[in-house]
């Protein structure tokens, strides 16, 4: 049991630290935004 929950955490600290420097990579390239809305417009706040 026990290889097996180390084979597993290893592999999630594989993972979490492959999302990480995705996300720290992307940070840093200028130009690129996070786009939660997609193509659409973004709506005009309520006046």
């Amino acid at each position: 049991m026990s290889r097996k929950l180390g084979a597993l955490v290893l592999a999630m600290g594989i993972l979490v630290g492959a999302m990480g420097i995705k996300t720290l990579l992307s940070a840093k390239m200028t130009g690129t935004t996070m786009m939660a809305n997609g193509p659409a417009p973004i709506p005009w706040p309520p006046r």
